[in-house]
């Protein structure tokens, strides 16, 4: 889904003072947009709650409805569903099952959208500042966060056992750990039970088909291996049992790449992103303007 130039300005219009550029503060380092964050990272300037609730108002309740409950006319003609904010049920999270996600992890779902849903990016046309107004707002409709804190962030267990990672391997884990029941032998989400899955709600829900190559929680080998370390909450799809280890896990990604062979030219290229696809890789973040 994209968003025109005149659909840009009036987003812009509903932000104080964009009349008048303003210095924005550095992208976050990489590390905190999955959990972690550094020592010493600057504060982020935050906007005030009203703006965050105007631009929540604006952009979100069409499909998440006001209080956040996604009951909404539109809604109903979505698929998948929007996510039912209430209900806490948070689906890509670099925190463990049943945790509930950080900020970032939030940020990074607004500013990168979800590939493969109507659910748009907004990176390219609101600030940083207002991108963090909006998180609060979203925190605001799930009352567990009143209560708790962030789950602490999984980490992607060594990382260098991507370069060697096995299709072979990884289409022999893929049938030990039982993927295939739902996803099907070929990952084409056909699996025996994939008629019979429902979300937490109840309500009919489809296993992803691999052979598609379109990721929700991104396009690289690093998040397709943590969705299936922390599990879609909301969903059947559990976090893999802490007995697979990490060769098994970056096997088991390069599998559910190789799954995606029919998928066209750009997302091919999307297995290694261009800067823009993360903020704080970014040179010249999309907010900063030409």
């Amino acid at each position: 889904m994209s968003i025109s130039r005149s659909g840009a300005l009036v987003v812009l219009a509903l932000l104080p003072g964009c009349s008048k550029p303003a210095q924005q503060p550095a992208a976050a380092p990489v590390a905190a947009l999955f959990g972690g964050g550094e020592a010493g990272r600057p504060a982020p300037r935050v906007s005030p709650p009203a703006e965050g609730e105007r631009l929540f108002a604006a952009l979100c309740a069409s499909c998440h409805g006001a209080d956040g409950k996604g009951d909404t006319p539109l809604a109903a003609d979505l698929d998948p569903t929007p996510s039912d904010l209430t209900r806490c049920n948070f689906k890509l999270r670099s925190t463990p099952s049943g945790s509930l996600p950080t900020d970032d992890d939030l940020l990074r779902s607004l500013y990168v959208g979800l590939p493969g849903s109507a659910m748009p990016s907004f990176g390219d046309v609101l600030s940083l500042p207002a991108l963090r107004a909006l998180v609060l707002r979203v925190k605001a409709r799930c009352e567990r966060f009143a209560e708790e804190q962030a789950g602490e962030p999984l980490a992607v267990l060594d990382a260098t056992g991507a370069a060697g990672a096995s299709r072979e391997r990884g289409a022999a884990v893929y049938r030990r750990e039982g993927c295939a029941s739902c996803h099907g032998t070929d990952g084409a989400g056909d699996g025996p039970a994939s008629a019979k899955l429902k979300d937490s709600q109840g309500r009919p829900i489809r296993p992803r088909d691999h052979t598609r190559g379109v990721f929700r929680g991104g396009f690289r080998a690093a998040d397709i291996y943590r969705g299936f370390s922390t599990g879609l909450d909301g969903t059947p799809m559990p976090a893999l049992p802490e007995g697979v280890g990490a060769r098994d896990r970056w096997d088991l990604t390069r599998y559910i790449f190789s799954l995606g062979a029919r998928r066209s030219r750009l997302l091919r290229v999307m297995e290694q992103p261009p800067t823009w696809y993360e903020p704080a890789l970014s040179r010249r973040p999309p907010w900063h303007g030409k």
